[in-house]
C-alpha cells in the first residue's frame, strides 16, 4: 500500500509538470513553404479573421506547414478553403481533408489531435495533396514537459520518507503483535503443564490415601 502511495504521488507531480503552449500562427517558429498571407487583428478586416484564432492571427497560405516541438501532444485549427491536405506528424499520416464543394465560403473546419507522444522532438506538417489546395491556418497548440522546481524535489522526497516511516511502522506493528502472539501461546503452554503436573499430584495423593485404608 505504501509503495502504491508514493507511486501515485510522483505520477501525479509528473502530469502536473505537463504545460500547454499556444503558438501564434504568425510565428518564425512555424515554417511556410507557399505563399502566405498573415493577418492580425490590426492589420485584416475583422470580418476576415476567424473566430477563436490565438491573438486573433490567422495565415493563408496554398503551400505546406511545418513545426517542430518537444513535448507529447499537438493540436491545430485550420479551414480548408479548397483543395485538400495531409496532417503527418514525425512522417506519419495521421489525419487527411479535402474540400470539393464548390461556393463553400469558409472551407472544411480541420481540428488536428495527436496526443500520447514520446516526450521529445517532433514535427507536424500540414502538406498540401492538389494544386489548388489554399489553407487558412489560425490556432496551434502543443504540450511539453515543465523543468522540475525544487518544490517539487521536496514533495517527492517527502512522500518517499513518509512510505518508508510507514513501512517502518508497519513492520514494527507486525512484530510487536507477533511477539504478543508468542507470549501468550507461550503462557497458554506454561497453564497446560501447571494444570497437568497439580491433577497428577492430585492423582497421586488419592492413591496413597487409598493405599492406606485397605484392611490387613
Amino acid at each position: 500500500m505504501q509503495r502504491s502511495f508514493i507511486v501515485l504521488l510522483c505520477l501525479g507531480l509528473v502530469r502536473a509538470m505537463l504545460r500547454n503552449h499556444t503558438v501564434d500562427v504568425t510565428s518564425p517558429d512555424i515554417h511556410y513553404a507557399g505563399d502566405v498571407m498573415q493577418c492580425h487583428a490590426n492589420s485584416c478586416s475583422p470580418r476576415f479573421v476567424t473566430e477563436g484564432a490565438f491573438n486573433e492571427s490567422e495565415a493563408i497560405t496554398t503551400g505546406s506547414i511545418a513545426f517542430s516541438f518537444t513535448g507529447t501532444a499537438i493540436y491545430a485549427s485550420l479551414s480548408l478553403i479548397n483543395g485538400s491536405c495531409s496532417i503527418i506528424v514525425d512522417g506519419y499520416e495521421i489525419q487527411s481533408f479535402n474540400q470539393t464543394a464548390a461556393g463553400v465560403l469558409f472551407g472544411v473546419e480541420g481540428n488536428i489531435s495527436q496526443s500520447n507522444l514520446a516526450d521529445g522532438l517532433h514535427t507536424l506538417l500540414i502538406d498540401p495533396t492538389t494544386e489548388s489546395s489554399l489553407m487558412l491556418f489560425y490556432n496551434l497548440l502543443y504540450t511539453a514537459s515543465v523543468p522540475t522546481k525544487e518544490s517539487h524535489v521536496g514533495a517527492i522526497a517527502g512522500g518517499v520518507i513518509g512510505g518508508i516511516v510507514l513501512t517502518i511502522a508497519a513492520l514494527f506493528l507486525a512484530l510487536f503483535a507477533r511477539r504478543r502472539k508468542l507470549i501468550i501461546r507461550r503462557n497458554q503452554r506454561k497453564s497446560t503443564v501447571l494444570r497437568a503436573i497439580t491433577s497428577a499430584r492430585h492423582d497421586r495423593k488419592g492413591g496413597e490415601e487409598g493405599a492406606t485404608e485397605l484392611p490387613m
